[in-house]
């Protein structure tokens, strides 16, 4: 077969081999997909073939253009991976994870009584070591933020149901009068500790709370100037 022959013509080389079924040898080649019996094929229809030969260093130049190819700066990309991201926020000198893991540490330390003993006022013990039980996780998971505050966007969910759980219990416990609303101060410390969750976990929610202030803002300053 000559340089410029049909390529779908048989060349020297394992008999039935085209210049078609080659270029399709030659691309698996490209992507680091050829077997050793193909690879051998390959190697005795190019010795006789120059046009598969000229094709397969065409696609080895595009290959190595595209892998070497400099990636270009998009500041818009960076910023929309970003913020799909949640990176943890640290505040002023990383102070809210001090911050948070004492507030997990305090957590954990009130359910010791409850989880090991069994004693909580007015509660039966069963009852008593599944409020430590849930007491316990919620500083565990408060810690853990502390530990690793770039899982903080994660754990968010889950400990919020956990605290709102906790808290509306505390609620309806004085409510129906079987709790006074000072003895569930306990809960202050879960409720810090929680707040300070949102922050490290970058505050989620709070951009469309401030569009609506700024919303309002605009609404009544156009009103004063229309007035």
């Amino acid at each position: 077969m000559g340089p410029g022959s049909g390529h779908d013509d048989p060349v020297d080389g394992p008999p039935g081999t085209s210049c078609s079924e080659v270029r399709e040898l030659i691309s698996a080649d490209a992507d680091d997909a050829l077997g050793a019996d193909d690879a051998q094929v390959l190697e005795l229809h190019l010795e006789g073939c120059h046009a598969c030969a000229a094709y397969r260093s065409r696609i080895a130049d595009l290959s190595r253009s595209t892998r070497v190819r400099s990636a270009t700066f998009d500041p818009a990309f960076v910023a929309t991976v970003m913020q799909r991201a949640q990176p943890a926020r640290l505040g002023r000198g990383g102070w809210l994870r001090p911050a948070l893991a004492w507030c997990g540490l305090l957590v954990a330390v009130q359910s010791v009584s409850p989880l090991v003993f069994g004693e909580i006022e007015g509660a039966p013990t069963h009852v008593a070591r599944h409020v430590g039980a849930s007491t316990f996780a919620l500083g565990v998971g408060l810690l853990y933020v502390a530990w690793r505050p770039h899982r903080a966007f994660g754990v968010l969910p889950l400990v919020s149901a956990l605290f709102a759980a906790m808290l509306a219990g505390a609620f309806f416990d004085v409510v129906g009068g079987d709790r006074s609303a000072m003895s569930e101060m306990v809960h202050v410390v879960e409720l810090v500790g929680m707040v300070l969750l949102w922050m490290v976990a970058g505050s989620p929610g709070w951009d469309r709370v401030e569009r609506v202030f700024r919303f309002r803002r605009r609404g009544r300053e156009v009103a004063r100037t229309t007035s």
